[in-house]
């Protein structure tokens, strides 16, 4: 008899101790929010997992670069309007101005003084910075001006690139002779240097009106490669934002997945969860019954003869 309740007895503690032991384990998962806590729990699912978050840690990388190259390109989007717009609309019809015969040496040296500030605000344009600090035009030496005070490029001669996408790596920036020189022996500054000094030359005969005009036609034909050759530089710049929004557009959707799958194979997703709660509350009645049941053999009187 007292085997039979000996028996009895530890048959209630394992019991309890079982209940016990799954309430915690139940609960565990439950606040973690997910039911694979440790890899012995589901090899095959563990390395599964593993795979998805890999995955999810280079589309992130992928979106911090494609917003770095977003910026790069925005930064120097706006650039070359600036300059575009300081040739269209100043330059040009300075140098249309700068023509006319009876323009005076004084008139002349007028045009020349605006000039200066035109090539200056270019000069500042040429040098650049985008939100980092960095010049935007400097390609891969981008720590120091790309243009010097009498506008030599010395910055870098490769345009920076940027892997954007587990198959896509795109130009994030041009290089300023990309910019101000259309391939041409002369780039803008020379032709504008030129300008200015021939603007600030007396003119007193036919052959000086005909140097200057020779000169000045020299400039516009400058101004005019160099106003095509930024447009095939915008028309780029403006190409590759938009593969960058299509990228991230795509990227959206496949995190979405990648996540989706994740939490499913790590039981984070709301299904396991609705799951886990109602896991919890029948390990929770369970372990009360346990109690219950061991209280009640502790209070019975045979119990009580041990």
């Amino acid at each position: 008899m007292r085997f039979s309740t000996s028996y009895m007895y530890q048959r209630n503690v394992d019991s309890m101790s079982n209940a016990t032991v799954n309430f915690n384990n139940v609960y565990t998962r439950l606040s973690a929010g997910q039911t694979l806590l440790k890899p012995s729990d589901d090899p095959a699912a563990a390395s599964q997992a593993i795979i998805y978050k890999n995955a999810l840690s280079d589309i992130n990388q992928y979106d911090t670069a494609r917003m770095f190259a977003q910026d790069a390109l925005s930064y120097e989007d706006n650039a070359l309007n600036s300059i575009t717009n300081l040739l269209t609309k100043n330059l040009t019809e300075k140098i249309v101005q700068a023509g006319n015969d009876t323009y005076s040496d004084a008139d002349r040296e007028a045009l020349a003084v605006e000039l200066e500030g035109i090539r200056d605000n270019l000069l500042d344009l040429g040098n650049s910075k985008n939100s980092n600090g960095h010049y935007i035009f400097g390609g891969y030496n981008s720590d120091s001006p790309p243009f010097l005070p009498d506008g030599t490029y010395v910055g870098g001669d490769k345009a920076i690139t940027q892997k954007v996408g587990d198959s896509a790596e795109m130009q994030i920036g041009h290089t300023g002779s990309d910019v101000f020189m259309s391939g041409t022996s002369d780039d803008l500054f020379v032709a504008l240097d030129n300008a200015i000094t021939a603007l600030r030359q007396p003119v007193e005969t036919d052959a000086d009106r005909e140097a200057l005009r020779d000169v000045l036609d020299n400039t516009n034909r400058s101004i005019n490669k160099c106003i095509d050759n930024l447009g095939k530089v915008q028309a780029q710049v403006g190409t590759n934002l938009q593969q960058l929004e299509q990228l991230g557009f795509a990227s959206d959707v496949n995190k979405i997945s990648v996540e989706s799958s994740y939490e499913q194979t790590i039981g984070a997703d709301s299904e396991a969860f609705i799951s886990l709660t109602t896991q919890a509350a029948m390990a929770d009645f369970a372990l009360q019954a346990s109690m219950l049941v061991f209280q009640s053999m502790k209070n019975t009187s045979l119990f009580n003869m041990m």
